[in-house]
């Protein structure tokens, strides 16, 4: 909230309750909230057909009034500001008497170069695969009749924009996926300038979504030639998130499924004839087998098939 200038407790004096200043774009416009109080003997002066004005050195200036003149009201829009940190300030013209410069009560008109970034809100807790993630997007409005518009890159599901005084805010929606994780979703707002010119501006965040195991593989490279009690070192991969906290490796021996170790990689001693093996891989959110991977020693021919 910006600092107001005007005490606006005395209702015996001409005051007008302002900001100290407030910001736009260059060429945009902006918004001035405004209050103000007259003397008692000139409240009866104060009528519909009364006529505000905002001036700077003396010179009315392009504005679109908003308030209630008659409830002393004086929030005004200023149009295509171009000049930087310049004083503009309220006159009420009622006629004879009542006419007043609120001159000792100016508003600091400043004009940023480029739009601050958009705020991202991160999801509030952590995301798990097939959980609705909800992600919001903040960015300032200084114009309120040509508010930025927000955008999400890539378009992952629903979104909404809402206007809300000084600040356009947008919720993207979408199903948590595993094929989103590590993703960059960008939030970008643009601002189209009443002259004609367009600025934009973005921030990125990076997706992390919890998943279990995926796309497992288990594969082996002999030791060779590929013979009956030679070597065989298994390598078994997956993806997860968080990474998989424990790999399992079994062989199969006829009707029964041995264990024969743990690891990420396994050397172990080849058999005639009972050369099977998968490996299966666990963390926080599941487990998955392998594909089964088999060595001929005889034909040395590797195959692949699924686990039992």
């Amino acid at each position: 909230m910006l600092p107001l200038i005007g005490a606006g407790c005395n209702a015996a004096e001409f005051e007008a309750l302002v900001p100290a200043s407030v910001t736009t774009l260059s060429g945009s416009c902006v918004t001035v909230p405004c209050s103000f109080t007259l003397e008692e003997e000139y409240k009866d002066k104060l009528l519909p057909e009364c006529i505000p004005t905002w001036k700077k050195d003396k010179i009315t200036i392009s504005t679109t009034f908003k308030g209630n003149l008659t409830a002393y009201n004086c929030t005004t829009t200023l149009n295509n500001v171009l000049e930087d940190n310049v004083q503009y300030y309220l006159r009420i013209d009622c006629g004879k008497p009542l006419r007043y410069d609120f001159s000792v009560y100016p508003v600091t008109i400043q004009i940023k170069g480029l739009p601050d970034a958009p705020r991202l809100t991160p999801p509030k807790e952590p995301v798990v695969e097939g959980t609705p993630v909800e992600l919001g997007c903040s960015a300032p409005s200084y114009c309120d009749t040509h508010p930025p518009t927000v955008m999400w890159t890539p378009a992952l599901g629903l979104s909404t924009q809402l206007q809300q005084n000084d600040t356009v805010t947008s919720t993207l929606t979408f199903n948590a996926s595993h094929l989103h994780h590590g993703n960059n979703v960008s939030c970008t707002a643009a601002y189209y300038i009443p002259s004609g010119n367009k600025t934009v501006t973005s921030t990125r965040y990076q997706l992390s979504i919890s998943y279990a195991p995926r796309n497992t593989s288990a594969v082996g490279s002999p030791c060779l030639p590929a013979r009956e009690g030679g070597c065989l070192n298994l390598t078994c991969t997956s993806h997860a998130n968080p990474a998989v906290s424990e790999v399992t490796w079994y062989r199969i021996h006829g009707e029964h499924i041995l264990k024969i170790g743990t690891g990420s990689s396994l050397s172990i001693q080849l058999w005639n004839g009972n050369n099977v093996f998968f490996c299966e891989v666990r963390n926080d959110f599941g487990t998955e087998k392998s594909n089964v991977y088999k060595i001929d020693i005889q034909s040395k021919l590797i195959q692949n098939r699924k686990p039992p």
